[in-house]
């Protein structure tokens, strides 16, 4: 994970303020013309206006500065804006509506259109005006209007509703859908390496947010509130400087190894596969293309994923080498780790959100590249600039009992235990330590929760964030979480990752009439090594294929337990189970599916699947599947 990460972001909170040249979040400002909006003039609505600090390009703007940002990278085609409500300002907070802003003009099902206007040459403005009566919050993500949950499309939003709107006594009668734990988890749509369009480009997708709840529950009040916030760039760019006058390469392709394929939101963490082999992938090859490429300095010549230090990805630079006009270029290919030079001696480096990385090529042979990788911070101008006096920072973490530390930024605990670990930090501004978990199969399920307490000393403001689990949880999922630890003065953060150690499934034949017909199939446990747990399912092919072949086995698993990869021919009951430790599975043979063994029997090894902790599907159970044939 990220320690102390002095990103451009637009969900830390610290840089999202309730003013408007020094006025007070509830005074009243000028009128503005309704337009065709049917909400203004809704006494139930309150107008809030969203000030983007971003120079984007909403219509074409003449600025005598040369932008950081190209215009491409500024643009904005979409603009979804997530609204989330509770009547407490402590939460829980549900679904509540959606607004939509799209370049075309399109309506978006189930959204309240909106449109963006520009302030000057540096704020584009969104009004928008959400019902009264709660506690709110605004997630706001820029061109990229398809979300993920699980790895398919989600689509269901289902508006909350209250009671009471305006009363002391106001209730939210109904729960929206999703939570907004559960929105926390949503991804990008995922890269298919296997796909050759499947690469990222402009327009970019950019998030912000406004997560202090403001409170609008006084329906009375019909004031404007302005929130100025930035939108920062879920992705990193790479700018290649190469003159193949010098290098004598001509670059034409470049692509990515080792790579993320999408990333969630709030906060911007990359994904993880269900399957660890399948987290990392090769990006497909982008055309080495524009105006400066192989002449000067590229800008935009690739966009990524951030990429963890843990990783060890690497760019791909492709083109066609040769020393002299003279010889046939040779077709090249190199490897460029992520290493960065600083006062002449190199260092890994992670690639990070909104951050831009410059790989000068400065030699080059048929079977070497000679590079330089600089970083910047990938903003727009001035208006934000980090300060120092407000830095935040980690010290080292204390684990308690069974916990485990690793390099100061995860933590793997006992779910049996109720007291976990503790951040030591400083900050000379007000800091909060919140949890985001990454995901959470079934529904909600928030095991941690964190306690910030100063620490008296004198001339220093020090603090201890301490972790430990929720008290009133009592389920049986444990996902990991991101501890986020934040400056709410400057842009500091840090991230620590928490693990449960939940341990491999158990797996067993049901105590009662396992098998149908009786003792027909059988279950045996295989190998307890640590590393690889295995066993085998014995199955009947039975002389009638309408005669039930069945075997159900009982699993027990603290963090539930899910099966994946059955064959097509062998059916589950179900596939996932969490409510209790010990799930019945019942698995049943269908003689008549696709690729059904046929021929000589037994059938040994005819399928495997696996029965993964649900929590953590590093630890699993590989079963291998052999097909008897009825005497």
């Amino acid at each position: 994970m990220i320690k102390n990460r002095k990103q451009f972001s637009a969900w830390v909170i610290g840089l999202l303020a309730l003013s408007l040249a020094g006025c007070s979040e509830a005074e009243v400002l000028p009128a503005t013309t309704p337009g065709d909006d049917p909400l203004a003039n809704d006494p139930t609505r309150r107008e809030i206006i969203l000030g983007f600090q971003n120079k984007l390009n909403i219509k074409t703007v003449t600025r005598a500065d040369a932008p950081i940002a190209t215009t491409e990278e500024n643009e904005i085609t979409s603009l979804d804006i997530y609204v989330f409500s509770s009547d407490k300002e402590e939460g829980p907070y549900t679904y509540q509506e959606r607004f939509c802003y799209r370049s075309d003009g399109a309506t978006i099902p189930n959204a309240t259109k909106i449109i963006l206007t520009v302030e000057g040459d540096n704020v584009a403005l969104a009004t928008l005006r959400p019902k009264k009566g709660l506690f709110t919050k605004f997630y706001c993500i820029a061109n990229q209007p398809k979300l993920l949950k699980s790895g398919a499309e989600y689509t269901n939003f289902v508006a909350l509703e209250q009671s009471s709107p305006g009363a002391d006594y106001n209730i939210v009668t109904k729960a929206g859908i999703p939570t907004e734990t559960d929105f926390l988890t949503f991804t990008t749509p995922l890269l298919d390496p296997t796909e050759d369009t499947d690469i990222l480009l402009t327009p970019l997708p950019m998030v912000g947010s406004y997560s202090p709840a403001l409170d609008l529950r006084d329906i009375s009040m019909g004031s404007r509130t302005r929130i100025n916030m930035t939108l920062s760039r879920i992705v990193s760019r790479f700018d290649i400087i190469n003159d193949e006058k010098l290098s004598h390469l001509t670059i034409t392709g470049v692509s990515m190894g080792h790579g993320r394929k999408g990333v969630t939101f709030f906060p911007v963490v990359p994904v993880e596969d269900a399957d660890p082999d399948k987290t990392l992938i090769t990006y497909p090859d982008r055309d080495f293309d524009g105006a400066n490429a192989n002449k000067g300095t590229q800008t935009g010549a690739f966009y990524s994923y951030p990429s963890p230090i843990a990783d060890k990805g690497y760019l791909i630079i492709k083109g066609k080498y040769a020393l002299n006009q003279t010889d046939i270029p040779q077709e090249v290919s190199y490897m460029v780790e992520f290493e960065q030079s600083v006062a002449g001696t190199g260092g890994y480096i992670e690639v990070k959100p909104n951050h831009r990385y410059t790989v000068r090529i400065t030699d080059a042979d048929p079977f070497k590249l000679d590079v330089n990788i600089t970083v910047s911070d990938w903003t727009d101008g001035g208006d934000f600039e980090y300060q120092p006096e407000n830095e935040l920072a980690i010290g080292t973490l204390t684990g308690v009992g069974a916990t485990v530390i690793a390099s100061n930024n995860t933590a793997t605990v006992s779910p049996d235990e109720t007291e976990y670990f503790s951040i030591p930090f400083t900050s000379n501004s007000e800091a909060e330590c919140s949890i985001v978990y990454t995901s959470s199969a079934g529904g909600s399920a928030e095991w941690l929760k964190t306690e910030i307490t100063p620490v008296t000393r004198a001339g220093s403001a020090s603090y201890t964030c301490k972790v430990s689990k929720a008290d009133s949880y009592s389920g049986n999922l444990f996902p990991k979480a991101i501890i986020l630890l934040r400056s709410k003065a400057g842009r500091e953060e840090s991230q620590i990752a928490v693990k449960a150690d939940v341990g491999v499934p158990g797996i067993a034949a049901a105590a009662v009439t396992p098998s149908e017909p009786d003792a027909a199939n059988t279950y045996t446990a295989g190998s307890e090594s640590p590393d690889v747990i295995t066993g085998t399912l014995n199955m009947q092919k039975q002389a009638n294929a309408g005669t039930t072949s069945s075997m159900k086995l009982t699993v027990t698993a603290k963090g539930g337990s899910r099966i994946v990869g059955l064959p097509a021919w062998l059916k589950a009951d179900k596939t996932e189970g969490h409510n209790t430790k010990a799930i019945d599975y019942t698995l049943t043979l269908d003689q008549n599916a696709k690729d059904f063994p046929t021929g000589s029997f037994p059938a040994n090894a005819a399928a495997t699947f696996e029965i993964q902790n649900l929590s953590d599907v590093a630890k699993k159970v590989t079963v291998t599947v052999n097909v008897t044939e009825a005497p």
